[in-house]
């Protein structure tokens, strides 16, 4: 048998190269000529990490965080024993889009939210506003959360819950110069509440409040001056549905560059049954706390809150920055139950593991 040389023969070479020369030679005149890449400019108008979106003028910015929390003891919100050592995993991704128009600032921003933990998974949208001229459109956490910054920079702040639920809202903002602003916005509320009551029979009597509008919006306003010593808010609240107002007061003072505190204070005009802004028991609560920068890399957080009605909390952790972008916060926390919620006490810890980008 004879074996085939395995080498390319000198005339299939020169064969191939002027098949190649040919086919060159015969393109039509009427192809595409290649167009040159656009590649993505930096847009510094709005800040660190903004892009041009490729073709327009519109500046976006991609950010996000990957979050574990691992958590062990009592359950500081309810009582009683959690069981084992629950974890939880959230992803969240953020989209904030800007360019100017003759109105000023046109913004969107967005930002979704991957959660998973051993009750199941949720997918769902944490914020989605458009912002034009003052004016905001959309779904967040309610005003009367977002306008005074929440509570302190701890992970278990809402222990004593200081606002009612994400909601659908609408608000104009003012800035007057020299830090003082005013908004005013509507709201159309979120979520139910049940009460469980017990008669002079003995007998256990439940009812549900529907705590979203009903027919007119839930009406707000606020004031907030900020200067280089820290910030005063002021604000106020209605529930159209139950006739029910509710205030918040807080400042935020900056003592150092290492060291901020803060205490806020709210009002209900009506305890006796659930609305959406005075979600916590009795006329009035309590939020108070601290930031402190102890070294480059560590933050020390704490924050005590308490309702009239006698449930009071308080938290403690330390921020850890392990790497840039990357955080760990061990936090420790407990609640002495009164009053409505009964009489009991919860200590309990958990574990944050966050990476920014």
């Amino acid at each position: 048998m004879n074996k085939q040389s395995s080498a390319t023969s000198p005339l299939l070479l020169k064969g191939a190269a002027a098949a190649l020369c040919v086919m060159a030679g015969a393109q039509p005149a009427t192809a595409s000529e290649a167009e040159p890449v656009e590649y993505v400019r930096v847009c510094d108008a709005y800040g660190n990490g903004f892009f041009y979106v490729p073709g327009t003028e519109t500046c976006l910015k991609i950010s996000g965080y990957l979050r574990h929390e691992v958590a062990a003891g009592d359950d500081v919100y309810w009582g009683g024993s959690l069981d084992g050592m629950p974890g939880k995993a959230r992803a969240t991704l953020r989209f904030d889009a800007r360019n100017e128009t003759e109105l000023g600032t046109l913004r969107s921003y967005l930002e979704t939210r991957f959660e998973h933990k051993a009750s199941g998974e949720r997918i769902y949208i944490s914020e989605a506003l458009i912002e034009l001229a003052g004016f905001s459109v959309g779904i967040a956490d309610s005003l009367f959360a977002n306008w005074t910054w929440g509570a302190g920079n701890v992970i278990y702040d809402d222990v004593i819950y200081y606002s009612g639920d994400r909601t659908m809202q609408a608000s104009y903002t003012h800035d007057f110069g020299n830090g003082f602003s005013a908004m005013v916005g509507a709201e159309e509320g979120n979520g139910s509440w049940e009460l469980e009551t017990v008669d002079a029979a003995g007998v256990t009597q439940r009812e549900w409040f529907d705590l979203r509008a009903d027919g007119i919006p839930h009406l707000l306003g606020g004031v907030k001056y900020e200067q280089d010593w820290g910030v005063l808010f002021g604000m106020a609240a209605y529930d159209t549905r139950y006739d029910a107002w509710a205030l918040k007061a807080r400042v935020n003072l900056d003592l150092t560059e290492a060291l901020s505190l803060f205490v806020m204070g709210s009002y209900q005009s009506d305890p006796s049954r659930p609305n959406y802004y005075g979600s916590w028991y009795g006329d009035w609560a309590m939020w108070g706390g601290f930031s402190a920068n102890v070294s480059e890399k560590a933050t020390v957080n704490s924050q005590i809150s308490f309702e009239e009605d006698g449930t009071w909390n308080a938290a403690l952790n330390v921020a850890y920055e392990v790497a840039p972008g990357f955080k760990i916060t061990p936090e420790l926390d407990y609640t002495a139950f009164r009053g409505f919620r009964g009489h009991e006490d919860a200590f309990g810890g958990v574990v944050r593991f966050q990476r920014n980008f």
